[in-house]
């Protein structure tokens, strides 16, 4: 993982940023996942967790701050968004 100073951070975690996301298992405990993000806003729609294959974004009627990430080795072209509380910042 490179070290990305992120001058201009307007969230406690940021463009990146790591992060450890719970993923939804069937018959054994679930995993928890590395993901890059790549962007943190407001918004009133995301990813429920823990997160499953088929996860859909949801619309709430709250605006929250979450973050547009991105799964490390797995898929790699897909952002979605997650809210930032669900996530664990992986410190460096």
């Amino acid at each position: 993982m490179s070290a990305f100073k992120g001058n201009r951070k307007t969230n406690d975690i940021d463009f990146g940023d790591y992060v450890k996301i719970e993923q939804q298992r069937y018959g054994v405990a679930n995993e928890w996942y590395v993901h890059k993000v790549i962007g943190a806003l407001e918004s009133n729609t995301w990813v429920e967790t823990p997160i499953e294959i088929s996860g859909k974004p949801v619309n709430h009627d709250e605006i929250k701050k979450v973050l547009n990430v991105i799964c490390c080795g797995v898929d790699e072209t897909e952002v979605f968004r997650v809210l930032e509380e669900d996530c664990v910042l992986i410190e460096r």
